[in-house]
């Protein structure tokens, strides 16, 4: 059902001359290895896995002109933090308007990022996030980002994940650093992320 309201959307607005659909994981990835899309259009979980974080690092290695948006239902911390680090393009949160992703399609497709993470009606005013650094973050590393996506100082992200306040810090920064940010609010801003039921980390790991 999501797939063809997507695809009508898209075949109204005229801008793309061919829509390739997938079913699956594995047939999105033949698709992008054997068609090198100009943009792929992908939720973050397919049949209960998070299958769209595989298709969107393959078609970024795969084409460096492919671009990827992730339209999904998800917009935890963590979601939003293994979308930036795959070189997602542009996140849109699956409660948009039909203007608003057409809109998010149109600006992905002319190489402009789009992050609407929240339940968002129309585009950030603020400037989106900068590609990511060539070398991705580690699953560490990406903790630490959902962590400071829902807010957590580093006190605490050091209490959580029991490191030394200095190590956390350390990884705070090299993460900033790989997805182009020089603070917390620079990011906080650009992906325009407010406080809301989604806004919860990782879980505790056991003490």
């Amino acid at each position: 059902m999501i797939r063809y309201a997507l695809r009508t959307l898209i075949e109204s607005s005229g801008e793309c001359q061919e829509i390739a659909e997938a079913g699956t994981g594995a047939e999105a990835l033949a698709k992008c290895r054997g068609m090198r899309p100009e943009l792929v259009i992908t939720e973050l979980t397919l049949t209960g896995e998070r299958a769209g974080i595989g298709i969107c690092r393959f078609a970024k290695r795969t084409s460096r002109d492919t671009a990827v948006l992730v339209l999904t239902a998800d917009s935890s911390p963590s979601a939003v933090a293994a979308a930036l680090n795959a070189g997602a393009d542009s996140f849109v949160h699956k409660s948009a308007a039909d203007r608003v992703v057409g809109e998010a399609i149109r600006r992905t497709r002319a190489g402009e990022r789009t992050w609407l993470v929240g339940a968002e009606t129309a585009p950030p005013v603020t400037e989106p996030p900068a590609p990511p650094d060539s070398l991705p973050m580690t699953s560490r590393e990406e903790e630490v980002l959902a962590l400071v996506l829902c807010r957590r100082s580093n006190d605490e992200i050091a209490d959580q994940l029991h490191l030394a306040r200095q190590t956390v810090k350390n990884y705070v920064s090299c993460v900033l650093r790989k997805l182009g940010f020089s603070s917390r609010r620079d990011l906080f801003r650009s992906l325009d992320l407010r406080p809301g039921p989604s806004a919860t980390g990782p879980p505790r790991r056991p003490g």
